[in-house]
Formats: structure tokens, C-alpha cells, sequence
């Protein structure tokens, strides 16, 4: 088991980093989703591990030292541009001692086309499944990779899951910005300015018959969404936003949108306790992520959010009006 306790990292009044205590279980990826700026936090106390406590990475028990027992794939990698993929695997081969195949490892990797053309002419999805190559090789029980699929093809987000599942007997963290990839890839954790915790999700195959059954109703806060074969469980208090689309209603959180069955005049008399506001007949806005109020004309209003992309939504002069008062304006 590979154990990761880091305190928070302040910097003047700016969080640089959240607390974020995890284990990780050979076999089984554990992927950090977050924003690009915490991310690098991480993966640079990652690399420097004993700059405070020598508790912050442990495995089986023991102080870790990533240095000699770690792959690591990160964005700022690089290859030798002058070799071809099959010059480079065996030189890795041979840097590392392995008795792996060279045509074998081309193959897992779908390099075997293009495994004699020199690396500089290759595009960007095949050089990344060169790089993802070199864990099959390299000796070690932890595997970290920095946004592994960030900008590459299907066919190579096909091949990191292949190679994931070949991995059974490391421990692996992956770093990602998408929730969507991080749920994708692993037992998904977010790290924000406020904490570090685990995404909840359920398999959509689950047997609704398995719900506790009695006379007395089931009160949960969380909303849930779909997202392929899975159920996300949402705490209310991550979603910036609501809104309704063409009969269907989509949850932002994060910059990224999720949807859910559940109705938005539903969700407004669920969530009325924790503080999200019908701004408009379209939309349900979480109050605590509200920066400004905007006021175009007499008549034209709307919200500005404290999110990634300052988003803005309507907000109607009949709910401008409950707003002042809602908020003793």
C-alpha cells in the first residue's frame, strides 16, 4: 500500500495545496482531479518528498524515496527525437535490464506501424503511448502519470486502460484536470481550494431492489447524475449551477457539465436549505459561488460566479427583486 499525507501548503493568504490524506492499493488507480495550478503542487512535492515530513509518502509502512522506486510520467517529458520507437524501447530495455520484448511492448502500445520512423515524426498520441511504454519496463512498485490523456486520441485512451489493467501489482496516481477522465480512470478524488475528498459513484447497474425499503421516506442531500455505466453522487455544495435544456437538466460543476433526471423544479425545493436560488425559470444557481450581481438596464440582469471560467447566467427581473430581499439588499 502507498500512503500520501501532505499537509496544506499556504503560501501569504493563497492555498497552494489542500490536505490530502489517501491510500493507494496495487491494482487499483487512484486519480486526482484538480485544478492545473494544484496539480503541479502536488506532483512537485511528489518529487521532493522529504522537504518536511519524511511521513508524507510511505510504502508498506516505510518512508518512500520516488527517486528509486517510482515511474513517473509527466507533460514536460521528453524523448529522443533522432530514435525510433523500437531503438528507444530497447534502450530502455537495456538501461533498465529487462527481459520484456521489444515487439511485444510495440504491440501493447499500437506503435508496431510506426516502430522503425524516427520519434520527431511522430504525433502527439503516439509519442505519449511511447512514453506510457517505459512503465511496462522500468522497475518499480509506484506509477504516477501528470494528465496522461490530455489532448491524445481515443486509440490511445484505449491503450493507458490496457496498460492500467497490466499494472495490477503497482500502486498508480494519476493526475487529472476532468472529473470525467479522473471518474474514468480510477477511484476518483477532487482536490479544490476548500478540500480533498472522494467522488461518490455507484455502479448504474446497481439493483434498485437493493434500496432500503420501509414506510418512512430516505432523505439524501446528494444529486445524482449519469456519466456512461455510472451514477455520480454530488454534494449540493459543489455544483456552481442548474440549468434546464431542452427537457433535460444539466449539472456545472467544476467547468464541466453532468446530467440528471431530476427535475429542476424538484431539485429547487430540495436544495432551497443549502442555499441555491431559483435566478431564472432555466436556472438554479448555488448562492456561495455568486460574485457579483450585474445590472444592464432596468430590465436586464444577470450573475457572475466565482468559477474557472467567470461564467455568467440570466437572472429575471422578478428574481432580481426576491433576491434583494433574500440577501437584505
Amino acid at each position: 500500500m502507498f500512503e500520501i499525507n501532505l499537509p496544506s501548503k499556504i503560501s501569504g493568504n493563497r492555498l497552494l495545496l489542500p490536505e490530502i490524506n489517501v491510500a493507494v492499493q496495487p491494482g487499483q488507480p487512484v486519480a486526482i482531479q484538480g485544478e492545473a495550478e494544484f496539480l503541479q503542487t502536488f506532483l512537485s512535492q511528489f518529487m521532493n518528498p522529504f522537504t518536511g515530513s519524511t511521513n508524507q509518502f510511505r510504502l508498506e509502512g516505510k518512508p518512500f524515496d520516488p527517486h528509486s522506486n517510482a515511474f513517473m510520467f509527466h507533460q514536460s517529458d521528453g524523448l529522443y527525437k533522432r530514435l525510433t520507437p523500437r531503438e528507444v524501447i530497447r534502450f530502455w530495455l537495456k538501461l533498465y535490464k529487462s527481459e520484456e520484448n521489444d515487439k511485444r511492448l510495440l504491440a501493447v502500445c499500437e506503435l508496431s506501424e510506426v516502430a522503425d520512423k524516427r520519434v520527431r515524426s511522430l504525433p502527439l498520441s503516439e509519442r505519449r503511448r511511447l512514453h506510457f511504454c517505459r512503465c511496462l519496463i522500468m522497475p518499480s512498485q509506484v506509477c504516477v502519470f501528470d494528465q496522461p490523456t490530455l489532448h491524445v486520441d481515443r486509440q490511445t485512451k484505449h491503450v493507458f486502460h490496457t496498460i492500467l489493467d497490466m499494472l495490477s501489482d503497482k500502486c498508480m496516481v494519476i493526475t487529472t484536470t476532468s472529473l470525467e477522465e479522473a471518474i474514468q480512470l480510477g477511484t476518483a478524488f477532487r482536490m479544490t481550494e476548500h478540500s480533498f475528498y472522494q467522488v461518490e459513484q455507484t455502479s448504474h447497474e446497481q439493483d434498485v431492489s437493493e434500496a432500503p425499503k420501509g414506510d418512512t421516506p430516505l432523505k439524501l442531500a446528494k444529486i445524482s447524475a449519469k456519466m456512461d455505466d455510472k451514477i455520480i453522487l454530488f454534494d449540493p455544495l459543489e455544483i456552481d449551477y442548474m440549468e434546464s435544456q431542452d427537457g433535460q437538466t444539466i449539472l456545472h460543476v467544476n467547468s464541466e457539465t453532468f446530467f440528471t433526471s431530476i427535475p429542476l423544479k424538484d431539485l429547487e425545493q430540495r436544495l432551497a436549505p443549502f442555499g441555491f436560488f431559483r435566478c431564472h425559470r432555466s436556472y438554479l444557481v448555488n448562492l456561495q459561488r455568486v460574485r457579483e450581481i450585474i445590472v444592464w438596464s432596468k430590465n436586464s440582469y444577470s450573475l457572475s460566479l466565482d468559477d474557472q471560467t467567470t461564467n455568467t447566467i440570466p437572472l429575471s427581473k422578478g428574481n432580481y427583486a426576491a433576491l434583494k430581499e433574500l440577501l437584505q439588499m
